[in-house]
């Protein structure tokens, strides 16, 4: 029964889902921890300069430790099986989710960063189901990512929603700002065990594992040298890359910068983070249909990096809260399409045996630049919020420039 492709889907589509709802739960709560004097957990005798540097550091923490483990998550799911990878990597997110409360609880904010850190260096989740929905042969990849993405953007609608009222105190007295981490602990337990008892992996790859040796699980670099040697795959990669990293200060900074504009509290952020989850999920499980049924890959992909260069330069010139919710949402149709589009080529680029490990380099090689960003970021917001969302846009109108002059003859070879 569960090697029925259809139901296996299903069941991948669950963990992901439910895990980015886990994921996305906290979401809209840093923001007005450091920004928002109501809901601070700064010292008060800290100025604002310091609070900005700190929102930075602690954002930059989970990506981060993103960078170092997908990658090798990635690997280890080709040569030890997809599902023990994952139920594992479950269990010890629950684990950092709980600290991650404690130190909310205890105002340590050292805590706060390590735990932030090592929930992160276990989120190989969304690289190793990639990989796994890649090994279902019968079934269309633009279809299986595109749910996938779809499934994570409705989760990103849920999940700060859940967030947002878990941590409000004025709906019920005994929430606090940690009671969100709780949740996703005992939520991540339960993912862990479907994992375990319900997943079944499609594909074998163990024969390679005696193959590789300590140093060559963790040697990113190296790895990531070695599958460069492509040129498909590292013209793929270097888009992907730029793109997703003008996504990523968007996803980090586009609260902050609404916050900073108009000190909206987590609830009210909510409303443009739904307008952008409702645009992500009907663009990756609608709009990267009709584009792969009825217009070429390069005008998706182009479509998607010139659009959102567009809607972010909007944002920064409106002072509008319609065209402002607007903008969230046709963000989030680009966002999705441009997505799912890229990591489908990118998937099609390699062999089975290493879809793991290529789509684990390829969120490793987005979390990287979203770390720096981060760090950066929080230098910038004592210039201008403004500064980086400007900085988005100019990475995804790079993106469309080099995939619009470099595609036909990477492909052509």
């Amino acid at each position: 029964m569960h090697d029925n492709p259809k139901r296996q889907l299903v069941v991948i589509l669950t963990i992901v889902f439910f895990g980015f709802v886990g994921i996305s739960m906290p979401y809209l709560i840093f923001p007005p921890l450091f920004l928002n004097p109501a809901y601070s957990i700064m010292p008060a005798d800290w100025g604002t300069d310091s609070a900005v540097l700190l929102l930075g550091v602690t954002l930059a923490a989970y990506p981060f430790g993103q960078f170092i483990g997908s990658p090798i998550l990635g690997a280890l799911s080709d040569d030890y099986g997809r599902k023990n990878i994952l139920s594992t990597t479950l269990v010890i997110t629950a684990i950092c989710n709980l600290l991650t409360a404690f130190s909310l609880d205890l105002q340590q904010l050292w805590l706060l960063v390590i735990s932030r850190f090592g929930a992160g260096l276990m989120e190989g989740n969304i690289a190793i189901a990639r990989a796994m929905v890649a090994d279902i042969k019968s079934l269309s990849k633009h279809e299986t990512f595109g749910k996938i993405n779809a499934a994570a953007s409705i989760a990103y609608l849920l999940g700060p929603l859940l967030g947002g009222v878990m941590a409000d105190s004025e709906l019920f007295q005994h929430l606090t700002i940690s009671t969100p981490f709780y949740c996703v602990c005992v939520l991540f337990i339960a993912l862990a065990l479907l994992s375990t008892f319900i997943l079944r992996d499609q594909a074998n790859s163990r024969s390679v594992a005696e193959q590789r040796s300590v140093w060559q699980r963790i040697n990113i670099l190296g790895r990531m040298q070695r599958l460069f040697i492509d040129k498909q795959l590292r013209f793929l990669m270097v888009v992907s890359t730029v793109f997703t990293l003008a996504i990523d200060i968007f996803y980090e900074f586009g609260p902050v910068y609404l916050t900073a504009k108009w000190m909206l509290s987590p609830v009210e952020l909510v409303l443009y983070n739904s307008a952008l989850c409702v645009g992500l999920a009907l663009g990756s499980g609608w709009l990267v249909r009709v584009f792969s049924e009825h217009l070429s890959a390069p005008i998706g992909v182009v479509a998607a990096t010139g659009g959102f260069f567009l809607f972010l330069l909007g944002m920064v010139w409106t002072d509008s809260i319609p065209f402002m919710i607007a903008l969230f949402a046709l963000s989030g149709l680009a966002i999705g399409l441009g997505v799912t589009a890229v990591t489908v080529n990118i998937s099609d680029s390699v062999s089975d045996a290493l879809q793991g490990e290529v789509m684990g380099v390829q969120i490793s090689l987005r979390v990287l630049g979203n770390a720096v960003i981060c760090l950066l970021g929080g230098v910038l917001l004592l210039l201008s919020s403004k500064i980086i969302l400007v900085l988005a846009a100019a990475l995804s109108a790079a993106a469309m420039l080099y995939y619009w002059r470099y595609h036909t003859k990477v492909f052509s070879k």
